[in-house]
């Protein structure tokens, strides 16, 4: 491609093995793509496929069957965090076998509880250093599908504050509502805290985390948003040499 970066950025985007083509999904993968850049996406354990989606009927009902399979898959004694975390490494070790993209150069994000994947992955691969979450799931206790297993420890131990020690020193991107009672405006208001504050305790200083909440309504970003955070995210990426 003519207008292909010397040196580009791939942006991961969890979710579905077209994520990035999808709307709201596309909005970011669509910017870096027009600078230049590379976009990927895959598909993450016991997703609902595209063709069941048909049968499930509405997009709001499969993301709620989506998130009772998950939450099944968890409780059964399989860790589904850490079969995707294998799986994204996979894909990465890909993507950099094949060329596409140099380590350090490559950025993950996440909608909702793919946001949640994304900042797991984060903890997990060093190589990664730069991620956002639009309006994530921080803490699995707060969502309705978890609600009978949220006083469990072992559900507890997956809140991603818990995990701002392997966070400290790489670039986080957060854009949540104000008044997203879905996944909770407030745990990632303290997700935020607990990382800056790791961030301060390690030196990193604030400018490692951007925290973007915004005035859109429950579980909702608007376009704008995507936009800002694709910029922000694409920007920290070209200037991590």
């Amino acid at each position: 491609r003519e207008k292909m970066h010397p040196d580009p950025v791939l942006l991961l985007t969890i979710g579905g093995q077209h994520t990035h083509l999808v709307p709201p999904n596309n909005q970011t993968a669509m910017y870096f793509l027009e600078h230049g850049h590379r976009a990927a996406s895959f598909k993450i354990p016991f997703e609902v496929v595209a063709e069941d989606a048909l049968q499930i009927g509405t997009a709001a009902r499969k993301y709620n069957i989506a998130i009772e399979m998950l939450c099944d898959e968890f409780m059964s004694g399989r860790d589904p965090f850490e079969d995707f975390i294998d799986d994204a490494k996979a894909v990465i070790k890909t993507c950099i076998d094949r060329q596409w993209v140099r380590p350090g150069r490559i950025v993950v994000t996440g909608i909702s509880r793919f946001g949640y994947f994304a900042f797991r992955l984060l903890t997990a691969d060093e190589q990664l250093n730069i991620g956002g979450g639009f309006a994530p799931v921080t803490d699995w206790r707060e969502l309705i599908e978890f609600d009978e297993v949220k006083h469990l420890k072992k559900v507890a131990d997956l809140e991603i504050s818990l995990f701002v020690e392997k966070l400290a020193g790489k670039k986080i991107l957060i854009v949540i509502g104000n008044h997203d009672n879905r996944v909770s405006t407030v745990k990632c208001c303290q997700f935020f805290i607990e990382l800056s504050r790791e961030n301060e305790k390690k030196g990193f200083g604030h400018s490692y985390v951007d925290f973007l909440c915004t005035p859109d309504p429950n579980h909702t970003l608007s376009d704008q948003w995507y936009q800002c955070g694709a910029e922000i995210l694409l920007n920290w990426a070209l200037a991590n040499t």
